[in-house]
């Protein structure tokens, strides 16, 4: 509890309390954040990039293969830091981009929460993969499973392609117009999720792209390193009163 000083009014005042300076702190962990999703997510379509037109070939595939969940901690990556390393990349580019760094801010956080219905739709990937470990019959099963539609399943994959093509491209924008980043990496992270505009490619390509996506945020994590406390957020209060 602070100790109370007398006032030349006489009234008592507490003591100024020094506050901890903690913008340090927050801009390397974000450094260090930002390309970790786009690198998971790459490194797990790459791994896995098999895509079934029936449920009853994914549910043969799972029975036979048990990469599907050691993948799924790679998903839990991109999941829990993607929303994180968009706001990074926006913290550094708002001030040159306001405009730009906004909507990337909307299109890219929204989307993604969006696709956050995607990770348990019914008769989605997971579905297949329990199938697949209770024995269950792959024709009969996987029938089920395509005949299931989940409503949320369309805005999801709406909101997940929005984010990663057209909000990808403008935090691109956004790093290149206020100078950053260099130019090579606001390019590799405006066109690194464009691959997934073409749906008819291999789940090997989207995670190409990914992978391009996460070099470009290297260049993001450097300007955070090298970047004043001052110009990265203001300073914390240098005394509190109650």
């Amino acid at each position: 509890m602070a100790s109370l000083t007398n006032t030349p009014t006489g009234h008592l005042a507490p003591e100024p309390t020094t506050v901890h300076d903690a913008r340090r702190f927050w801009r390397l962990l974000l450094a260090v954040v930002v390309p970790i999703p786009w690198l998971a997510k790459g490194i797990q379509y790459v791994v896995d990039g098999r895509s079934f037109d029936h449920a009853a070939d994914q549910i043969s595939y799972d029975a036979a293969h048990g990469a599907y969940q050691y993948l799924q901690w790679l998903d839990a990556l991109f999941v829990v830091l993607v929303v994180p390393s968009v706001l990074a990349m926006v913290l550094i580019s708002r001030r040159g981009a306001p405009r730009l760094a906004t909507a990337a801010t909307v299109l890219m956080a929204g989307g993604f929460l969006l696709a956050l219905t995607l990770n348990n739709a019914g008769g989605g990937d997971w579905s297949a993969w329990a199938a697949a470990q209770k024995g269950m019959d792959p024709a009969t099963t996987g029938a089920t499973l395509d005949a299931l539609v989940d409503p949320r399943q369309p805005v999801g994959i709406l909101g997940f392609l929005v984010a990663i093509v057209v909000g990808s491209i403008l935090i691109g924008l956004a790093l290149w117009k206020s100078a950053a980043v260099p130019l090579w990496a606001a390019l590799c992270i405006a066109l690194g999720g464009a691959t997934h505009i073409f749906l008819t490619f291999d789940h090997v390509v989207h995670g190409a792209g990914l992978v391009v996506l996460a070099a470009g945020c290297v260049g993001v994590s450097r300007a955070l390193v090298q970047l004043p406390d001052d110009e990265f957020d203001l300073r914390p209060f240098t005394e509190r009163t109650s």
